[in-house]
């Protein structure tokens, strides 16, 4: 499901982009420069903002959940094996550009992915619907408008 097309300013699209490339940063640090000039941010900045914070949290999550997972089934005998492969897996660094030496390993690749859709979405000026969290952070702003 895709909204409709929607007028965006270049800005607006420069500083989304920004703060999915930041993990959010630059969208908290133009919140706050909205907030102390007293200007109202549209929907469509405000909702990318939003998700860029998101999913940041949510990777920052992800990112400890699995590494408690993984120091617990590291203890174990026999399940140990098992554990040090599957990270060597998540962990193998998969060479893109070799002139430039850039690297990615399996769950950069997919996150990077998505936040390509996403931004491919700010380019054309419409908000692209990711499950779950298209609901979560339409509800948030929903008092917003």
């Amino acid at each position: 499901m895709q909204h409709n097309l929607i007028k965006v300013s270049p800005i607006e699209k420069i500083i989304s982009i920004l703060s999915y490339f930041t993990m959010g940063i630059i969208g908290l640090v133009w919140l706050l420069i909205a907030h102390f000039a007293k200007k109202k941010l549209r929907y469509f900045l405000m909702y990318n903002i939003i998700q860029s914070m998101v999913i940041a949290i949510l990777l920052a999550i992800l990112k400890l959940t699995l590494n408690i997972i993984f120091s617990v089934l590291a203890l174990i005998p026999f399940i140990n094996i098992i554990t040090a492969k599957l990270n060597y897996i998540m962990s193998v660094r998969i060479l893109i550009l070799p002139i430039f030496n850039l690297s990615f390993n399996i769950i950069e690749i997919i996150i990077h992915l998505i936040l390509l859709y996403i931004i491919f979405g700010i380019i054309m000026g419409k908000i692209f619907f990711v499950p779950y969290l298209t609901n979560f952070i339409s509800k948030l702003l929903k008092s917003y408008n």
